[in-house]
């Protein structure tokens, strides 16, 4: 009994140092799988796309958002390209769509590996007794396997087992057994198209995120770069409300001795003053609109909500001096996003995945015949015992040769005959969301020009109406030191100047505006390396460049 206690003891620890030793580093296979991620990426990446620099995934830490806003707490300034830099690194949207990628990139090498050859190696150790017999032993038993592309499927096995005998009419003693088969299917199944529709689709599916993903890019930046643009408005109305509350004091202040003299009616000063309340309840509500949607430029940042700084008023200078114009024409725009858009283009490539599907099911009605071959060499009948094998594999004392067709009628197909029903709906369906969205975004990019037409329009027209309001202010300020011209003649004068500035305000946040969404609805950005963008065509020239 102390022998079999200590066989047994020594099968357990060579068992648990194996288990040990062949364990895997958790950081080496977060490595060694991102390795091989990020070069499936990078293998189905098309330049057209835009610049492939920022689909890496990073762990979350809190101390990396800070660090990331170092430079705008320092300068307490964001500028356009900053926040173009923080929207791809630090926004949590931007986060989860390259995760989403990524998981995508991840299912397809998990289908990729079925047609890849996996070894297998599985052992056990200890104490097997049965009737008369017993003893302790060990027994590895390891092989390969592998699907090939034909759809045969191949398996090789190799057991080896040792067994000390301490009962019984077996030997104590090393054997091995040694086995292959192969099954090839010749009907069903047979057709490369078939067996390989899981790697087809995985990589299909690897792509559609790819496309996905920088089409999210696009229109998350046009989000971004509005709802920074938007807060510009916001700052120049903010100023402008300011501004026109002190030119108020001062038109309140050279009225008073007007009116103190006789020059002028009281009635007017109160009208005055009545004016200057109601620009200080416009300056309240500016500053509480600014604010406001500073803290939603930074939830989209993912930047703390303490975090001070203001817009950079260099942009909101070169959007005064002046904006592109749309360049392309309408039919060409039309074209150029049918060309171009990326959801299109998956809305097209799964209509050919479901015409796949369909010749797929239909495989599924065809009759199941396969051919199978098993080889397996014959052992010494010497009654030897390996550990956990079956004792009647052992006393073969000839070499097994197998090859046998199998036939299966496809007497009970009823589920494969729904299910090509199905495929012919869903490609039905998908064939009429192509055509959708094709439809669609035709719509969107004539409403697209159409806006961004009328937007450059009404910018021209009230940009030439602010500066007819500064003018005739000019002058009614001027006419009044000579009692020309009446405080109301002012009072109003101001009221327009004030209202064409405002105005003008949101005629340049509203034509930048348009002049962006013309860009993403005809797929046109191209994202470069720091987050910002420039404009391509279908042949893929460069056209206007923004946002340096």
């Amino acid at each position: 009994m102390d022998c079999r206690l200590i066989c047994f003891g020594l099968c357990l620890a060579t068992a648990l140092i194996c288990a040990s030793s062949c364990s895997l580093d958790p950081q080496a296979v977060d490595r060694q799988i991102d390795e091989k991620i990020y070069a499936l990426l990078e293998d189905r990446w098309d330049p057209s796309f835009g610049s492939a620099s920022d689909y890496q995934i990073d762990p979350f830490f809190a101390q990396t958002r800070q660090d990331r806003l170092r430079e705008v707490t320092q300068t307490q300034v964001l500028t356009l390209s900053k926040a173009a830099e923080l929207l791809a690194t630090n926004s949590h949207e931007y986060q989860t769509a390259k995760e989403q990628m990524y998981l995508a990139a991840l299912d397809q090498k998990d289908v990729e590996h079925l047609y890849e050859w996996i070894p297998f190696s599985r052992s056990v150790g200890g104490y097997a007794t049965e009737g008369g017999r017993e003893g302790l032993g060990v027994q590895n038993e390891s092989g390969v396997s592998r699907l090939l592309a034909a759809g045969t499927a191949v398996s090789s096995g190799f057991t080896v087992g040792y067994m000390n005998v301490l009962s019984g009419d077996f030997r104590t003693g090393l054997e091995t057994i040694f086995q292959a088969a192969v099954t090839q299917p010749l009907l069903r199944g047979a057709d490369r198209k078939v067996v390989l529709e899981a790697l087809t689709q995985a990589q299909r599916n690897t792509l559609y995120e790819i496309r996905t993903f920088n089409r999210f890019r696009q229109t998350f930046l046009v989000l971004m770069v509005t709802e920074y643009y938007r807060l510009l408005q916001y700052d120049a109305q903010l100023k402008n409300t300011e501004r026109n509350y002190i030119r108020l004091l001062s038109i309140l202040d050279k009225i008073k001795p007007l009116v103190e003299v006789g020059r002028l009616p009281a009635y007017e000063l109160e009208q005055a003053q009545q004016d200057k309340i109601k620009a200080w309840d416009r300056y309240i509500q500016a500053r509480q609109l600014y604010h406001t949607q500073m803290d939603a430029l930074k939830l989209i940042l993912n930047i703390p909500l303490e975090t001070s700084f203001e817009p950079d008023q260099n942009e909101w200078q070169a959007l005064l001096e002046g904006l592109p114009q749309p360049p392309l024409g309408e039919e060409e725009a039309v074209e150029a996003a049918l060309n171009q858009r990326l959801d299109l283009a998956n809305a097209y490539d799964q209509v050919l995945d479901a015409q796949r599907h369909t010749e797929v099911a239909a495989d599924a009605l065809k009759a199941d015949l396969r051919f199978v071959g098993l080889y397996s060499p014959a052992s010494d009948n010497s009654r030897r015992y390996a550990f956990g094998a079956d004792p009647g594999d052992l006393q073969r004392i000839r070499d097994r040769y197998e090859a046998a067709l199998r036939l299966d009628l496809p007497l009970d197909r009823e589920m494969e005959k729904t299910q090509y029903k199905r495929t012919l709906i869903f490609l039905a369906q998908q064939q009429r969301n192509h055509q959708k969205l094709a439809d669609q975004i035709t719509l969107e990019v004539r409403k697209a020009y159409r806006d961004a037409r009328e937007a450059g329009q009404r910018y021209r027209t009230l940009k030439e109406a602010r500066q007819l309001a500064q003018q005739r202010l000019d002058n009614t300020l001027a006419l009044m030191q000579y009692a020309r011209a009446d405080s109301r003649d002012v009072l109003d004068a101001q009221k327009d100047y004030y209202q064409a500035q405002t105005a003008f305000a949101e005629a340049v946040f509203h034509y930048s505006e348009a002049i962006l969404n013309l860009y993403r609805d005809t797929g046109m950005l191209w994202i470069k390396p720091n987050g910002l963008w420039e404009t391509r065509t279908a042949a893929g020239n460069q056209s206007t460049k923004i946002g340096d």
